[in-house]
């Protein structure tokens, strides 16, 4: 919100500095409102605060300063208007394909606008509602205790290649982390004992929060990268359960609860356009179409079917 408020301010400072016609004059003919003319177009200020508006939030913070605004002017807002010149004059709007594209884009931009106006308001999630979903949906949000874990640990990845390619070849995991670790557990094929949450480093938040994730005994983590290497875990047990506090959950619980307000009411909306409308189908030309994609199907499993028997003609040749 911050960043909000200085941006609005600052911008609005540089627009007014760079209107009234800092680093140059004013062109004679050109309206009180007009800010910038390229070729036959002209660019109004009005419009300029748009095209500004609509840059990401990284892109506004470069336009705090007349530098910024007017590098953004000369060469983001003249470039873009002199490229989109060049394309009309080459035709290209009148290609099929980019005519298709438009369209398209066309349709998903007021369909977006529809949905902001359709489901305004219906996302809110409350405190109390977030109270009772932690209430009712306790089981979510238990974790262990302790977790006991094995991890392998590289630095490199071809290594870590290496590793991948080993175990899918099902070779013990203890084992390769007695061959590959870079760390003293590879003595103990790669142990790092019983641990509980917050006992490792800041650094290590993401190593642990994996670690934490693990259902089943055996099972092998995806790959955690942290400032030493790369890391997989196995987890070997685990004990006691703890449930996660409320104030930890409750921003991660209201984001949830948001998307899923905003999926049923994008349903339910879509629902009642439906019933309201009228929508028949062509049956036989659909059948028709479903025809051609069961012969695709039959075709490319035929191809595949080929290709995996090639080998095996070719080794008989021999």
């Amino acid at each position: 919100m911050v960043k909000k408020i200085l941006f609005f301010i600052g911008f609005t400072l540089c627009v007014a500095t760079l209107f009234s016609g800092c680093g140059r004059s004013r062109e004679k003919g050109m309206g009180d409102k007009e800010l910038i003319r390229i070729n036959d177009t002209s660019v109004s200020i009005e419009e300029f605060q748009q095209i500004s508006e609509g840059q990401s939030l990284e892109g506004k913070m470069r336009l705090l300063d007349e530098k910024g605004l007017r590098d953004f002017l000369e060469n983001y807002v003249v470039t873009r208007e002199l490229l989109y010149q060049e394309a009309k004059m080459k035709g290209f709007e009148k290609n099929p394909e980019i005519k298709v594209k438009l369209e398209n884009f066309r349709k998903m931009t007021l369909i977006d606008a529809l949905l902001e106006e359709a489901l305004k308001g219906k996302t809110e999630v409350s405190e109390s509602e977030i109270q009772q979903y932690y209430r009712e949906h306790r089981d979510h949000f238990i974790e262990p205790l302790e977790v006991k874990i094995r991890h392998v640990f590289v630095t490199s990845e071809p290594t870590l290649k290496e590793v991948f390619m080993r175990l899918s070849q099902k070779e013990d995991f203890a084992k390769l982390a007695s061959v590959y670790n870079m760390d003293m557990s590879r003595g103990d094929g790669g142990s790092l004992g019983w641990i509980r949450r917050g006992q490792l480093a800041p650094s290590f938040s993401q190593f642990e929060e994996t670690a934490f994730s693990l259902k089943n005994k055996g099972e092998i983590s995806e790959v955690v990268q942290t400032g030493m290497g790369y890391h997989l875990i196995q987890l070997e047990d685990k004990r006691g359960e703890v449930l996660r506090p409320y104030e930890k959950v409750k921003e991660g619980t209201r984001l949830f609860l948001q998307t899923k307000k905003r999926q049923d009411a994008y349903l339910l909306y879509v629902k009642e356009l439906k019933s309201k409308a009228k929508i028949a189908v062509n049956e036989k030309l659909w059948t028709e179409e479903e025809k051609k994609g069961s012969k695709l199907k039959e075709e490319k499993r035929n191809e595949e079917r080929t290709m995996g028997e090639k080998p095996k003609n070719e080794s008989s040749k021999k």
